[in-house]
This record gives C-alpha cells, structure tokens and sequence, in this order.
C-alpha cells in the first residue's frame, strides 16, 4: 500500500451553502468513503522492512498548517518548536537585500562556562600551517598558548570602515580545507557585500571571520568510534577538549576581540558555522561562548562532543544536511536534533538531497553508497545559503544598552567587555 505523503495537513475552507437533501446524502456518503480510505492509509504509514530505520517518517517533515505557519510569521513550526528552515526558499540576490519577516528572538547571554568540561587537550600537531592566501581579504595573526603561529581570514564589505557595526559569522573551515574555502565553496563574500541581518539599513552586510586550524596526527574520537574506511579526515579544531585550555576557543576569542576593538563588530549579532568537524567546532565554540554566540549552524555534521551544562537550552542551532551522507550520516545528525528538542532547544533544519532540494526522509541504505556519501558530505549547500542567513537574521544575543550599537547622533559605540 503506498504511503502517504507526511506533514500535509488539510486546509479548512468556509463551508458552502447547505445542500439539497438529495445532495446532502451523496455529500455524506462520499465524506464517509474518504473518511475510511484516509484511515486506511494512516494505518499502512508505519514503519515496515522496506523502511530504513533511520526514517522518521514524518517526524522531521515541516508541518504546512496556516495555523502553525501564522504562529511562527510565516515560518512553520513542529510541535517540538523544531523549525524547517526549508519552508521558506532561497532568496534571490534581491530578496538577500530584505529585511528580517519578524523582529529576532534575543536570547540572555548565559553567566560563565556552559560545558562540561571532558576531553584532553594537546594532541600533537602533524604540522604547523603557514599563512593562508586569502586574496582581497585581511589576514590577522597571533601566537596561540602553545606558541604556534595562528591565522584568520577577515571578509569584509567595503568601507566597513565607515559603517555601523555589521553582525559577524565565524565561519570553522572542514577537515582539509583552509580559510580560503569560504571563497571556494560558499557565497558567503557576495552575500556580506549586501545582505541584511538586522533590518536597519545602517547595518546592512556582515563580516566573515574565517580561523586557520591546525594539522593533527591522530583522528578524532568521532573517527576511532566510527571505524569508517571509506573516509578518512583529520579535524581542523580541537573539539573533543572542552576544558577552559582549549587553544582554538582561545585564539578564535583573539581574532574575535580585535575585531571588537576596531568597532567592526555588532556584539548581539555574532554567530558560529561550520562544515564537516569544523561543524563540531562551531556547535562547541558557540556552547562554550555562549556570552558572546547568538547561533549557530553546521552542514554535515552530527553531535558535538561537548555537553550543554547550563539551566535552560543551549543556543539556537540550525542543521543543513544531507539524506545521503557517508561520513555524518542523516540518522546520526537526527539523533542529535532529537537530543536538542530534549533540552527544548531552538532547532531549525534542512534536509537536502544531492541538488539542494529538501528530501523528506533519510536515505535508504541501499540507495547511498559510500562513493555517493562522500560526494555529498563535501558538496557545500551553496544554493541553500539563504535559509541559513534567514535563520541567523532571527536569533541575537541580549546583551544590553551597552551593546556596541551606533547612536542615531553620533554613531559613537561604547565597550562592553565580554
């Protein structure tokens, strides 16, 4: 028996004029019909053999009722707050330029560390990683606590200079890639150049703040556990250590800061991305610092290892991934999404196919081979960007009247250290 199509929902129209008896009964007898088709139908929806298990049949779907997409401006909502940024599609370079459908949710920024500390710190570096050649951008430098030369790739629009403060994506390259892969897989430039995530003209286009990782010699514990053959990588960022030594969340919080310094930056409009176990980087970057992250996002990417600490949620998160995915796979992403809605966590999702498009379930095993997989884990979304900056455009940090915000007089931005 086929299946039904999940997460549609009727829609109520005003009833028409009542129907002459005869018609009426007709009327009655068809709606009892597909009444019972429509039970019958529900009845065959459940999960069988020919159902990979990792299918959430509908769990994840988007829920198209006028009555949850009005409760969100537009946007829908499932029950458990989850949202499918995919509802809404990708903007033109026209609508890149919009303003935000609804006024951000602020989020308090919560007091101290928020994770637990696990992990070690000080895996031995393969190698150390010179400066990276970032054409038309700024590179900032520093030492890090271990002594090694670091780099970061500054992409701004131009005359930043001269505007108010922009928001700021931080953007934690994969595993084999460097800084320069924001211009090399992303749209990322182009859009800063434009895009409004705040609604005020003032602060139209952002800054992408781009870390240089490092090269390690040992795999990950994600790797060690996995056991995958079909796909080996070495991560960027110390992820597995979440203790307040963490070199990496220290030297991102350097680059971080002289941006800062400089009054580039909107402190209630900073967000966290990243690809692959760059992905891992950003969720534990942002939990760790969630003073200063409004959201983050990850593509291809599941758990990070870090553990939420704090009373109430962890910060928003949106996941774009793919059905089939060799090396993050769909199940293992959604297991993750699951854990979030346990915390009541602001999650939003895309789960896409091959070309971009949204796919309603995981792929099934026998569909996704590890060649296909692995295609798919390092082809960028580059067409779904907007989804994303949809969703960083709704989430902002609470962090006061001593935000580094321009003065409608002045312009003038007064410090608030983090």
């Amino acid at each position: 028996m086929p299946r039904p199509r999940p997460g549609l929902r009727a829609r109520r129209t005003s009833p028409p004029a009542p129907p002459g008896p005869r018609r009426g009964r007709a009327l009655l007898a068809g709606a009892t019909l597909a009444g019972a088709a429509a039970w019958i139908a529900a009845a065959c929806s459940t999960p069988s053999s020919g159902v990979d298990g990792g299918d959430l049949l509908g769990v994840f779907e988007r829920d198209a009722g006028a009555g949850a997409a009005a409760a969100d401006g537009g946007q829908p909502r499932t029950a458990t707050g989850r949202q499918d940024a995919g509802a809404r599609a990708a903007g033109s370079p026209s609508a890149a330029a919009a303003q935000p459908a609804k006024p951000p949710e602020a989020r308090p920024p919560s007091e101290g560390s928020c994770v637990a500390e696990q992990g070690r710190p000080g895996r031995e570096l393969r190698k150390t990683l010179g400066r990276p050649p970032c054409r038309g951008a700024q590179v900032l430098e520093a030492r890090d606590a271990e002594g090694s030369p670091r780099y970061a790739c500054v992409i701004a629009p131009s005359g930043v200079e001269t505007r108010a403060p922009l928001p700021l994506i931080v953007f934690f390259h994969a595993d084999g890639d460097d800084p320069t892969s924001v211009d090399k897989e992303t749209g990322l430039r182009k859009l800063g150049a434009t895009w409004n995530l705040t609604g005020d003209p003032a602060h139209a286009g952002f800054i992408v703040l781009a870390p240089q990782g490092r090269a390690f010699k040992s795999p990950t514990q994600a790797e060690r556990e996995r056991g995958t053959k079909t796909y080996t990588a070495v991560a960027p960022f110390d992820a597995e250590f979440t203790g307040d030594g963490n070199v990496d969340v220290a030297t991102v919080d350097a680059f971080v800061d002289q941006l800062l310094q400089q009054k580039l930056v909107d402190r209630r409009r900073i967000y966290a991305l990243g690809a692959s176990y760059g992905g891992h980087m950003a969720a534990t970057y942002a939990m760790m610092r969630a003073d200063r992250v409004a959201a983050f996002a990850t593509f291809g990417s599941d758990a990070p290892p870090a553990s939420w600490a704090c009373p109430g949620p962890p910060p928003p998160a949106m996941a774009m991934y793919r059905a089939c995915d060799d090396v993050f796979p769909c199940e293992s992403v959604e297991r993750w999404l699951r854990a979030r809605d346990a915390t009541s966590a602001h999650t939003s999702f895309l789960r896409l196919d091959e070309a971009n498009r949204d796919e309603p379930h995981c792929a099934l095993r026998n569909r996704c081979s590890a060649k296909k997989g692995a295609i798919n884990h390092a082809r960028w979304p580059k067409s779904r960007e907007a989804d994303l900056l949809r969703f960083f455009a709704g989430h902002t940090l609470a962090v006061g009247g001593d935000a580094a915000s321009t003065t409608a007089e002045t312009g003038e931005r007064t410090p608030n250290p983090r």
